[in-house]
């Protein structure tokens, strides 16, 4: 197949919303609408869901881009697929994980008649408050991350663990139990616990110095997720970290492939659409929240990354 990217065996690739969201979609379906697309058992009202993908099922998913309002995590057991993102194509095979967040357009392109894969979908605020539960991971802002860290492995072992937690979730919502929700909390939680592994995990790039460049990128993306809103100087890093701004400049670029600024730019643009979409403050509000300058600095700076102004990507979200 022409321009395919392909992506390697046993690998997790993560994306995020920070993409542009494409005026072309007409709206964007929920939890409950794609679940009973796929199939017949989901429990009305659920936060999560859990769905077998073959090529009947993926026949009657929309053709071109969709966009849904939970997070998706697809894993291929068997055969291959690929789905479009930024423009290229992009090929799974087996043990191949993804995961897209909400509001992300995505759409699949093709798939070997073979294919068998297990679809996880998560309500956002449901995925975000069993996230809290956690003081390790609590107000890490993964979901912004997942753009912009490189290609993961998933070993055999992990590949298991995602398929295990996702039948129990599925076992465990089909049938009535006494502390049904406690349970499916605590195995969305381990799914989390395996990204948070992933993330920040021994699977980056061989360095001869790799241990201690891990650190500073872990403890860098913690304090990037708490401080991105103010802070937002190379600078105020490198200075907690206690190195040099360009020691912190070239672990970065080297451990995920993208810079510091990135990182920075991917967590306010996200942080913007947010609270575009959920809150009810107007644009000169939020500049003074995220310490612009005043809101055109927002302005300009959101349609830099988006296409359009933050009043139009509000207005794209109203009635849904």
């Amino acid at each position: 197949m022409e321009n395919i990217c392909k992506i390697r065996n046993n690998s997790l690739f993560l994306q995020s919303q920070s993409n542009h969201i494409s005026l072309l979609i007409s709206r964007i379906f929920t939890l409950a609408e794609v679940s009973n697309m796929m199939h017949n058992d989901y429990s009305a009202g659920a936060s999560v869901s859990v769905a077998r993908l073959d090529d009947s099922v993926l026949e009657k998913i929309e053709k071109g881009q969709i966009c849904v309002n939970f997070y998706t995590l697809v894993m291929v057991q068997k055969g291959r697929m690929s789905y479009q993102l930024k423009g290229n194509l992009i090929e799974l095979g087996e043990n191949d994980l993804v995961l897209v967040p909400p509001n992300y357009p995505v759409s699949y392109d093709s798939y070997t008649d073979d294919i068998q894969a297990i679809n996880l979908m998560i309500e956002e605020d449901y995925y975000n408050k069993v996230l809290a539960f956690d003081e390790n991971l609590k107000g890490m802002e993964y979901s912004y991350a997942y753009d912009l860290l490189p290609v993961f492995h998933l070993s055999e072992g992990k590949a298991e663990l995602f398929s295990v937690m996702s039948r129990q979730i599925h076992n465990t919502y089909s049938v009535p139990h006494l502390y049904r929700q406690e349970m499916i909390d605590h195995l969305v939680h381990v799914v989390q616990l395996l990204f948070s592994e992933l993330l920040y995990g021994s699977n980056m790039q061989p360095s001869h110095d790799l241990p201690n460049k891990q650190n500073i990128f872990k403890i860098f993306i913690h304090l990037a997720s708490r401080n991105f809103r103010k802070e937002r100087q190379i600078k105020f890093y490198a200075d907690r970290l206690n190195i040099t701004t360009t020691y912190l400049s070239r672990t970065v670029k080297e451990m995920s492939g993208h810079t510091v600024n990135a990182y920075l730019n991917t967590y306010l643009y996200n942080e913007i659409c947010k609270l575009l979409r959920s809150s009810s403050y107007n644009i000169s509000e939020i500049s003074e929240m995220l310490f612009f300058n005043d809101q055109s600095a927002l302005t300009n700076f959101f349609k830099t990354r988006s296409g359009m102004s933050p009043m139009a990507y509000r207005r794209s979200f109203e009635g849904k």
